[in-house]
């Protein structure tokens, strides 16, 4: 060979390992730059979910506050009727309900 040509070649050589390794640091860079990428994805989703998991947790405590409001609500006329006076009718009834059917033998 000549060595014109072998220069050429040693040239071409360089320029082909030069141009291997920047494909190398191109793909790393391609890489991190992916996992960058993905790792920003998996906060943003995250951070969405918790959100909505947010507001369904206060929805659910409102239905919860709603539906004890509706329980209790007939439990407290039930307590008012019970605590209502009694009138001297009723009493006199309730006295003798409570007294023991007669010829009863102790």
């Amino acid at each position: 060979m000549k060595p014109a040509s072998r220069l050429v070649a040693l040239v071409l050589a360089t320029s082909l390992l030069a141009s291997l390794a920047g494909c190398e640091l191109a793909e790393e860079s391609a890489d991190k730059l992916a996992r960058k990428a993905e790792e920003a994805a998996q906060d943003i989703a995250r951070e969405a979910i918790g959100d909505a998991v947010n507001e369904l947790n206060k929805k659910v405590d409102e239905v919860q506050a709603s539906a004890k409001e509706l329980l209790n609500e007939p439990r407290k006329q039930e307590q008012r009727r019970d605590e209502e006076p009694r009138t001297e009718q009723h009493r006199g009834q309730e006295d003798e309900n409570m007294m023991p059917p007669s010829g009863v033998e102790t």
